[in-house]
């Protein structure tokens, strides 16, 4: 049995590998091109968001609906306006929801639809 060459060697991954989005469909649709740290999710905010799944480890939106869901995000009920805002670190105004509930929330936010 004779060996066969293997094949060429693959090219750059970039080239054939899709790049990666946040498109409208995803519910984080960035067009503003600033950084997260810009639109207020900075150091102050990671640690609130670990503060808020520690004290609720579970998805509100879920159990509200009788599922147990691990929460893994960390919505705003209330929209903020910049760094200053008080809402961007008020944890009254936030939920820790599953990916599934803050996709859905973040869409019928940007819409007006919530």
């Amino acid at each position: 049995m004779a060996l066969r060459s293997l094949p060429p060697r693959v090219g750059a991954a970039s080239s054939r590998v899709a790049p990666v989005t946040t498109g409208a469909a995803s519910g984080f649709s960035r067009t503003d091109g600033l950084s997260a740290a810009a639109r207020g999710y900075d150091g102050a905010w990671r640690r609130l968001r670990l503060q808020v799944l520690a004290a609720e480890p579970l998805c509100r939106n879920c159990a509200e609906a009788g599922r147990v869901t691990a929460a893994t995000e960390v919505h705003h009920l209330e929209r903020f306006n910049g760094l200053h805002d008080p809402k961007r670190l008020d944890p009254r105004n936030c939920a820790p929801i599953c990916r599934r509930c803050h996709v859905r929330e973040s869409q019928r936010q940007a819409t007006g639809r919530g």
